[in-house]
Order: C-alpha cells, then structure tokens, then sequence
C-alpha cells in the first residue's frame, strides 16, 4: 500500500504542488488579511498606517514602540521658506530660536537636521511628520522689504489639514533681536492655541496610546505568545500543526493536522513568518518578543 501512495503522489504531483502553493497563499492571507486592509484604510484616511491598531507588516523586526518624544506632544518644525533677500542666515537662525522655545514651553521637536534632510527628499510636510511620529508640523514663508519682515506660519495635523495660520509683521536692523521676537510670537501663539483650543490640537494625537512604559506599549501591540516557543514548535512538529494550537489558531490547526501543514508548504511558510516577526495569534496580534515578560500582558 505504501508503494501505491507513493506512486499516485508521484504522478499527481504536479497536482498537490499547485494545491499546496494555493493553500499557503490562502493561509497568509487569512492570517494576515486584517492587518493588511487596517493599513489600507489608515492610508485612505490619511493616517498614518505605523500607527494604526496593528503594527506594520514587513519583513524585519519593527521597532521597539516606546513613548513619543517622552509623552510630549511633537511638532516638526520645517525650514522657512525665503521670498526675497534676506540676511544670511536669518531663516536657520529664527527655525533653531523657534525650537528652542517651543521646547521651552514643552512640545517635543524632532531633530532639525532630520527634518531638513526629509524636506530635500521632497516629501510634503504632513508626510514628514509621519515619518518623524509628530503630532503636528510647523511651516511658514519669510519676505522683506527695507527693513521690514513678514512672517507667515500655519500649524498642520498629519492629515494636512490646517489648524491654525497667522502672519507676523516686525521692523529693525537688529537681526537676532528680530529672529528672537518672530521665535517668542509664534510660540506664545501655539503655545496659546494648545490651552485655549486644546480640543483641535488634541485630535491630531487622539490615535497615540500613551504608554507610560516600554511594558506597556508591548503589552498593547504585540502577543503575549513567545515567539522562541513557536518557532521550536513549528520547526519540530509544525508538520502537524502544533504550532497553530499554540499560537491560538485552532481551526487551521485542525486543517494542518489533517493535510500534513498544507502538504508541507504552509508549515514553512510558517517557519518563514515566525522567523521574520510576521506570524500573528487567533486574535490578530504579531508575535515579536521571543521571551515575553508575564508581567507585561494582563490574563
């Protein structure tokens, strides 16, 4: 009997190849589908996918999350645009002035370089603070004529829209008491517009969690299975579908059992996930932490 078997999957092997690569491709899907339509949704909306209720899928280990610029509330501060003649070095001069102060009054500031750097890249500035994980982003123009400035500046939230703008008048042949004063206006004004209209502010980190500690934050995002645990399981009875009974999937445990890990591609690709950190437990949440602290997930 045992020559039959082998003779009729010999001449249906092509057959169960093609069954098999449908099955783990199917088996990704399922078990990576929700995350995928998530990070879908977040970009349609305009969010930011990194920070959507589920970490983002890829082929390395994503960051650690932690809390942003210390619980700080963030502000990217783009470089001004110039309109005109201006003494040299003005712009850098008011942009470092007005991160100081902002930090100062308690924002969090992504470094200056970092945010140059992004802009050159030709990003718009909504999108650089995403990639920053700031709240808001601060931009604004600078013309002069004789001795006079204007300074224009607008707030936006990560989905470009603006929260606030004004435009700020100053005369003077004193350069750094000009930078200083433009600096001190603008963030006495959204210092003012964070107490005072704090609701439109706060809908731009309304998505943030605000973890106390790094515990938490992985307590929040990742599963508390341990993925060293899965992956001994999925390399040495995985062909079974052990693994999937460990990690909470039970009904593809069931059908792993029964068709040998989907005819033994869907145990690899398994193996593959859970060595990459893309495997994620019954409940949709990835499997990161190799050895994960019992404290740092309620019961």
């Amino acid at each position: 009997m045992f020559e039959t078997a082998i003779t009729w999957i010999e001449a249906n092997a092509d057959l169960l190849g093609g069954i098999g690569t449908l099955s783990a491709l199917t088996m990704f899907l399922v078990t990576n589908g929700r995350t995928m339509m998530q990070r879908r949704a977040a970009r349609k909306n305009g969010e930011d996918p990194s920070l959507s209720s589920m970490p983002a899928l890829g082929f390395i280990d994503a960051a650690p999350p932690s809390p942003e610029y210390g619980g700080r509330k963030a502000i990217a501060v783009m470089p001004f645009k110039e309109m005109g003649d201006l003494p040299p070095h003005f712009r850098d001069g008011l942009v470092e002035d007005l991160i100081a102060d902002l930090q100062a009054v308690g924002f969090g500031i992504p470094a200056k370089r970092s945010t140059e750097k992004l802009a050159e890249s030709g990003l718009e500035p909504h999108e650089i603070a995403r990639e920053l994980g700031a709240h808001l982003v601060l931009e604004g123009s600078i013309r002069m004529q004789d001795n006079r400035y204007r300074i224009a500046v607008q707030l936006l939230d990560r989905t470009a829209s603006i929260l606030w703008s004004e435009r700020f008048n100053l005369a003077g042949d004193d350069v750094m008491a000009l930078q200083e004063a433009a600096a001190q206006k603008i963030t006495n004004a959204v210092a003012a517009l964070q107490g005072e209209g704090k609701k439109r502010v706060d809908a731009a980190a309304a998505d943030v969690a605000p973890f106390r500690t790094q515990s938490e934050a992985y307590a929040a995002t990742y599963s508390p299975k341990s993925r060293l645990v899965a992956l001994f399981l999925a390399v040495f009875v995985g062909f079974f579908g052990i693994h999937r009974f460990y990690i909470g999937r039970w009904i593809t445990g069931v059908l792993y059992f029964l068709t040998m890990g989907l005819f033994g591609i869907g145990w690899l690709l398994d193996i593959v996930l859970i060595v990459v950190g893309a495997q994620t437990d019954g409940k949709g949440r990835f499997i990161r932490l190799w050895l994960p602290e019992p404290h740092t997930h309620a019961a």
